[in-house]
């Protein structure tokens, strides 16, 4: 185990003084629910998650010295969303790592996004515990690159149809959107959509959709991409 551990550690970029506590980051509650009395990585989690949001304010403000709470606020929220952080793990391989039980492994528990999660906040709050904030910090920064160009792309996928209202709204004349369904076929259970999206009278978008609302959303983000 400790040798696929010192693996873990050069994906991450940070070697423990106690490598307890990355094994018990990696614990999933599977692995010892015949045995309550052991640890799991729970409570590294809720830590992870504190330190977590706490680094993303902190360089969000340096960042964009400008903008309100309420924009950064926004800003966090798109990285600190699940999406962001599985994309993380998935980097780092974190499935190949986590202990779970054999039931949890053969159903792909290892791959849930909501496991993966959960996996980097416990690393982070681990990270914490072992090396102090500045080592988290260091870690965090690495595993999400360039925080403004990854921002900007996230920030497209993340409630598009808001954000394509922002921009609408700042314009002098605030054009209309419209989203006008184009297309639907399909038997109940199963349906498609096409969506087109329109302002003041011209397409300046279209997406497909297993709903119409995921239809709408991927016609504002072609259009966010125009």
């Amino acid at each position: 185990m400790n040798l696929a551990l010192n693996d873990l550690e050069k994906k991450i970029g940070y070697s423990f003084k106690d490598k307890n506590f990355l094994r018990l980051a990696l614990t999933h509650p599977s692995f010892n629910e015949h045995d309550k009395d052991k640890e799991d990585n729970q409570r590294l989690e809720f830590l992870g998650d504190s330190i977590l949001s706490a680094v993303l304010s902190e360089t969000l403000f340096k960042l964009f010295p400008d903008q309100d709470e309420g924009a950064l606020s926004r800003k966090r929220a798109v990285l600190v969303r699940g999406k962001s952080l599985v994309k993380i793990a998935i980097e780092l391989k974190i499935e190949d790592f986590l202990l779970m039980s054999t039931a949890e492994l053969k159903n792909s528990g290892n791959k849930r996004e909501s496991t993966l999660e959960d996996a980097i906040e416990s690393i982070i709050g681990a990270i914490f515990l072992d090396g102090g904030m500045n080592a988290a910090k260091k870690c965090i920064l690495e595993w999400f690159g360039d925080l403004k160009s990854n921002l900007n792309k996230a920030q497209i996928l993340y409630n598009p149809k808001g954000q394509l209202q922002e921009i609408m709204q700042e314009l002098e004349t605030s054009p209309r959107i419209k989203y006008n369904l184009i297309k639907e076929q399909g038997p109940p259970h199963k349906k498609h959509f096409e969506i087109e999206l329109v302002v003041e009278k011209k397409t300046i978008g279209s997406g497909k959709g297993k709903t119409k609302k995921e239809a709408e959303e991927n016609a504002a983000i072609q259009a966010l991409q125009m």
